[in-house]
C-alpha cells in the first residue's frame, strides 16, 4: 500500500529523449502472449502525467535510477493490464453498453460539466475503448478475486485497534502520513488508523484549497507563471464560487477531483503545518484572500467545518479499520492473481532502458 502511492507519483516522469526520437507508433516495447505493447501506448500513459510529476518532485530528486524505476513500473502496469484483458477475453467477459455508461457517469460526477470531462479524457489520451477495457478488467477481478477475500472478523479488528493504541501510547510509530514510505507494511496500516484516531479525537477543521504549484527550487520563469496564475485566481474568487475556481485552476489533481477537499486537518497538523495554522485562524465559510505559501506552492484555503476535540472509542473507528484491512487483503489477493497469470504467460521484454 505504501509503495503504491510513491510508485504512481513516480511513474509520471520520463526523460525528454524518449519524446525527442522520431515518431514510430508501432515500435514494440514488449510482447505478452504474442500481443505487443507499443512504445506509443507506453508514452500515452506517461505524457499527460509529466507535468504533474515535475510540479510535485524537486529537480534534484529526478535521478537516473528513479527514472529507470519509473519506466519499469509503467511497463509492469501495462503488462498486468494486458494479462487481465487477455484472461477476460478467455473467460468471455464483456461489458454491456449500460455498464460502460454507468462507469462513465460515475466519472463525470468528478467534473464540473461534460465539456470539462471530455477535455480531461482528451488530455489523458483516454478513448471510449479504454473505458470499456476498465469495466471488463473490473468485472474479471470482481469474479475471480473478490469472492475469495473475506472481511476481517470483529476479533481481528479489535486486535489491530489495541495494537494501534499501544504504539500511539508508546510513541513507537510516526503517524505522519508523509512518513509511510519509511515504515514496514504493518506499521503503515497502523499509521493510517492512528492518523484517523488522531484526527477524530483532536480539534480539527475540514478545508478545501486551490493549489498553484511553485516548488521551493522553482525556476524564475516557473515562479513568474505561478504568481500570474495566483493573480488570476484572486480575481476569479471575487466573481465565482470557491469550488468553481477549484475546478478551473487548482493544480492538485487528487483534491481537485473532490472539489478541493483536503479532508480534516488537526490543530498543529505536522502533515500540513502552514495550512493548519492559517485554517484555524479563519471562520467557517471564509477563505483566504491571499494565498498561503508552502514549499510546494500557493494555497487558497477555505474552512468548511470546525470540530472540537473528543474521546474516540473502538466503535468509532471500527469501520475505518475494516476498510483498511479489507482493501489491503484485496490488494494482496489481486497481486497474487496477476502473478499467477504472469507465471502462465510468455512475456518478452524487447526494449530495455
Amino acid at each position: 500500500m505504501r509503495g503504491i502511492f510513491v510508485a504512481v507519483m513516480a511513474a509520471v516522469f520520463m526523460t525528454a529523449n524518449i519524446f525527442a526520437a522520431p515518431k514510430i507508433t508501432d515500435q514494440t516495447l514488449a510482447i505478452v502472449n504474442d500481443e505487443p505493447i507499443f512504445v506509443s501506448d507506453f508514452n500515452k500513459v506517461l505524457t499527460p502525467l509529466i507535468k504533474t510529476y515535475k510540479q510535485a518532485v524537486p529537480a534534484q530528486e529526478q535521478t537516473d535510477q528513479k527514472i529507470k524505476e519509473i519506466k519499469d513500473f509503467i511497463l509492469n502496469e501495462k503488462i498486468k493490464e494486458v494479462l487481465i484483458l487477455q484472461e477476460a477475453r478467455k473467460q468471455k467477459i464483456k461489458a454491456s453498453k449500460n455498464e460502460v455508461n454507468n462507469f462513465i457517469n460515475d466519472l463525470k460526477k468528478l467534473f464540473k460539466n461534460e465539456a470539462e470531462f471530455n477535455s480531461q479524457l482528451k488530455e489523458l489520451n483516454v478513448t471510449p475503448a479504454n473505458l470499456e477495457d476498465k469495466v471488463v478488467s473490473k468485472k474479471l477481478l470482481e469474479k475471480a478475486v473478490m469472492p475469495n477475500v473475506k472481511l476481517p472478523t470483529e476479533t481481528e479488528l479489535k486486535v489491530f485497534y489495541d495494537k494501534t493504541l499501544e504504539k500511539m501510547k508508546n510513541k513507537s510509530i510516526n503517524i505522519s502520513l508523509l512518513n509511510l514510505k519509511n515504515l514496514s507494511l504493518e506499521d503503515s496500516l497502523i499509521a493510517i488508523i492512528a492518523n484517523d484516531i488522531k484526527v477524530r479525537s483532536s480539534e480539527c477543521v475540514r478545508i478545501k484549497h486551490i493549489f498553484i504549484s511553485c516548488p521551493k527550487n522553482a525556476t524564475s520563469s516557473k515562479i513568474k507563471m505561478a504568481r500570474e496564475k495566483v493573480a488570476i485566481v484572486k480575481k476569479e474568487l471575487q466573481r465565482q464560487a470557491f469550488v468553481d475556481v477549484v475546478r478551473q485552476y487548482s493544480e492538485d489533481p487528487v483534491s481537485k477531483a473532490r472539489n478541493g477537499d483536503l479532508g480534516l486537518i488537526v490543530k498543529n497538523d505536522e502533515n500540513y503545518p502552514d495550512i493548519s495554522k492559517v485554517a484555524f485562524s479563519i471562520k467557517v465559510g471564509d477563505y483566504t484572500k491571499e494565498p498561503t505559501k508552502t514549499d510546494a506552492g500557493y494555497h487558497f484555503i477555505k474552512v468548511e467545518e470546525k470540530h472540537a476535540s473528543k474521546n474516540i472509542t473502538f466503535d468509532d473507528v471500527k469501520n475505518s479499520i475494516l476498510q483498511v484491512l479489507y482493501q489491503y487483503n484485496l490488494a494482496k489477493a489481486t497481486e497474487a492473481y496477476i502473478n499467477n497469470l504472469k507465471l502462465k504467460a510468455t512475456i518478452k521484454i524487447s526494449k530495455t532502458w
